[in-house]
């Protein structure tokens, strides 16, 4: 491909004030510089949906091998300004690649790029605006009319109990978990239900990551701006579920609450020097000196690079997590820091401190809310579970929203092309149905634009870049906007790269643009329990894919480091292009590194801070929707957890683990061109999560699924 040449002509242009249908109060927008030049996703969504993607037929080593800079070294990159004085507004006139019948670029045409805009901090749910005494009577029409089971009695307060893991995808009938959907629709409904008087938060041990944390926080801080008060009892708390608690009206605990406000701490389990005597000897290549996916089986200690972002990530979040507390309790940091570093162990002090409005038990908690809705101690409480209250339709309420509508397809877990042997429902991503949902958006004429919710830690490479084809097609025609919740890294953020602009919260564990693969050799310990096998084979390379019995030939060695350093520099050159990046400055900010989301944005390899609401914001923008419009969201991610699939993957496991496809379970590195992982190893950041670890931190439950692969062949 031809250099890309772009010339800039800056210009100053004044800010000005606009507003959107989720926040009452004037907003300023922030500006995002594209190029249109290094990638289609950039273009405007008028562009012509009929023109075949250029870059499609295009080595990615020779389109993005020389710098694309413009005048006075400013690079054309996604990127938002957020400075509230007068800012920089940006013209480019680029070279656009024009392809030939045959599919190769055969010239280049100028094209301009657009200047766009996109919302600041909105809120994270619309609020119904009072429409006088006629909207008013069609509301309370409708609670009338509403089925038994929807209704609600008048100054009720919503139940809303936290615990364990916290899923991404709405639950169906029988499924036992309450979903991030669900918890953020409740919190929307009560904030526009004349029935509800407030929420009774109560707190239990947290399982899932500060992504949806964040999230589930910013409904509380915007749930209470309509007057109404949330109040938390704590069960048993750390740092993440007291920096979840801390945001409500009050906050209380019982005098035996298992607590421990001691800052963050991680540890790096290493199984090498196990498997050594068991005989067993990993063969994995990585490229990018931050990925560090496997070192747990082919280390015996932690790598100087692996550490080095270890202790920022550990930084970034205990400053802000000090931060945000100290802001939401009123105390100076330093009062919250020497609170932290004196080892508190009793529940008073939390009281004297300030830093809990007192110690109760919970039926004593139960009278401070009679007397906040105006009830006496002998009278009963009304109170709606928040299982019931997920029945409460939006029509009811007049959240129908608008015409136009916004697709959300949610890609959480394991990315793999095929479903997993084991694979219960809801713990992965398969590619041909995550395509299917994608390919609905694109054809149909309804949705004027999608929302892709990622929380994945990656996968199959060829699942992730199937994936990222078809989002990258359904861009060029209409916007399509990622919002990472938990984690988004390697196959996670190989995904997000097919948005037009990509959307996380502060302390998402974000990028790791980087590869593995590799073997495990078992021969040493086939020797040591008497187990051998004879291998016939035609061809230098036969025995390649699958030589686990023996330990790989130089050359073997060297094809694997070949093709694994390919998939990297495919991985690599893709990521350039989608930020608008040279090679260059693509590798310092690559190699496998994994970032907080607000750490992302500032090297550009996401566009801005924020939650769901952000994202729709966004996708609105794109779409040429004005921001004061209500739109419809469509969910299009089938609900998990049914009660059919539960008992379907229960019979496959009783049928027997031996009788699929060898590499069915894809939670590790593989052997062989299609089985390139692009992963993050979460094994590798125990304790990160500030307590109330998920099942992928136990080294326990790590090393009983890399046997079981083992046993499968899949290695």
């Amino acid at each position: 491909m031809a250099e890309l040449q772009m010339m800039i002509k800056l210009h100053n242009n004044n800010h000005h004030v606009i507003t959107n249908n989720y926040s009452t109060t004037p907003i300023i927008p922030c500006r995002r510089r594209t190029s249109t030049s290094v990638s289609l996703l950039c273009r405007s969504p008028k562009s012509s949906s009929s023109r075949r993607d250029p870059f499609s037929s295009v080595k990615y080593d020779a389109a993005v091998s020389r710098r694309a800079r413009g005048v006075g070294g400013l690079t054309v990159r996604a990127a938002f300004d957020s400075a509230p004085s007068a800012t920089t507004e940006t013209e480019v006139v680029v070279e656009q690649p024009v392809e030939g019948e045959n599919g190769t670029v055969t010239r280049f045409r100028k094209v301009a790029a657009e200047e766009e805009e996109y919302t600041a901090d909105v809120a994270a749910f619309e609020v119904r605006k009072d429409g006088g005494w006629w909207d008013n009577a069609l509301l309370q029409l409708r609670l009338m009319i509403a089925p038994p089971w929807q209704r609600v009695q008048n100054g009720s307060v919503l139940d809303i109990h936290l615990a364990g893991e916290i899923s991404d995808v709405k639950g169906k009938f029988f499924s036992p978990e309450f979903t991030l959907p669900q918890i953020c629709e409740n919190f929307a409904k009560a904030a526009n239900d004349p029935r509800i008087a407030g929420i009774y938060l109560r707190i239990s041990t947290l399982g899932c990551g500060w992504g949806k944390v964040d999230e589930i926080r910013r409904h509380i801080v915007d749930f209470r701006k309509t007057g109404k008060f949330v109040v938390t009892y704590l069960y048993s708390f750390q740092e993440k579920e007291y920096y979840l608690g801390c945001a409500s009206d009050e906050l209380y605990a019982p005098q035996l609450a298992p607590f421990g406000l001691y800052g963050f701490a991680l540890s790096a389990s290493f199984y090498r020097g196990i498997l050594e005597k068991m005989g067993l000897e990993p063969q994995w290549v990585r490229f990018g000196k931050y990925k560090k996916a496997g070192d747990q089986m082919t280390r015996k200690t932690i790598a100087e690079p692996h550490l080095e972002v270890l202790n920022k990530l550990l930084d970034d979040r205990y400053d802000y997590w000090m931060d945000v507390v100290s802001s939401s309790t009123g105390k100076r940091r330093e009062e919250v820091e020497k609170f932290v570093n004196e080892g508190v162990y009793d529940m008073d002090r939390l009281k004297e401190a300030g830093l809990l409005t007192d110690v109760l038990y919970e039926d004593e908690v139960m009278s401070r809310l009679k007397a906040k809705v105006g009830l006496q101690k002998d009278q009963i409480l009304p109170m709606v579970d928040y299982r019931k209250y997920s029945g409460v339709m939006n029509w009811t309420l007049g959240l129908n929203g608008g015409k136009d509508e916004i697709a959300v397809i949610r890609a959480c877990g394991c990315i793999a092309m095929t479903s997993g042997l084991v694979n219960f429902p809801g713990d992965g991503v398969t590619a041909p149905g995550l395509i299917e949902q994608i390919r609905i958006v694109r054809e149909s004429k309804k949705y004027k634009g999608l929302v892709l919710r990622i929380d994945s830690a990656g996968g199959d490479c060829l699942g992730s870049d199937t994936i990222w084809r078809e989002l990258r097609l359904l861009a060029t025609e209409k916007p399509v906007v990622a919002s990472l919740s938990d984690i988004a890294a390697s196959g996670g953020y190989y995904i997000a790269m097919g948005a037009n602009a990509i959307v996380t919260e502060k302390l998402t564990l974000a990028v790791s643009i980087g590869v593995l693969q590799g073997k495990m050799n078992y021969a040493e310990l086939q020797k040591r329990i008497g187990y051998s096998n004879h291998v016939v084979s035609k061809g230098k390379y036969a025995e390649y894919p699958t030589a686990g019995y023996r330990a790989l030939r130089p050359d073997e060695k060297q094809l694997l480091e070949d093709t694994t350093k390919h998939w990297y520099k495919v991985f690599r050159d893709k990521a350039a292009i989608s930020r608008s990046m040279s090679i260059e400055e693509m590798e310092k900010v690559a190699q496998g590194r994994i970032y907080h989301g607000s750490h992302a944005v500032e090297v550009g390899l996401v566009d801005a801070v924020g939650g769901m609401a952000r994202a729709i914001a966004i996708a609105k923008h794109k779409a040429n929707i004005p921001q004061d419009r209500p739109v419809r969201v469509v969910e299009l991610t089938k609900p998990n957890s049914g009660l059919t699939e539960w008992i379907t993957a229960l019979g496959t496991v009783m049928a027997g683990l031996g009788g699929g496809s060898a590499g069915a379970v894809s939670e590790g590195p593989k052997f062989g061109h299609h089985g390139v992982e692009a992963r993050m190893d979460m094994s590798m950041l125990n304790g990160l999560d500030g307590g109330g670890g998920v099942s992928e931190f136990n080294p326990i439950f790590t090393i009983m699924k890399s046997f079981l692969k083992l046993s499968l062949g899949s290695i």
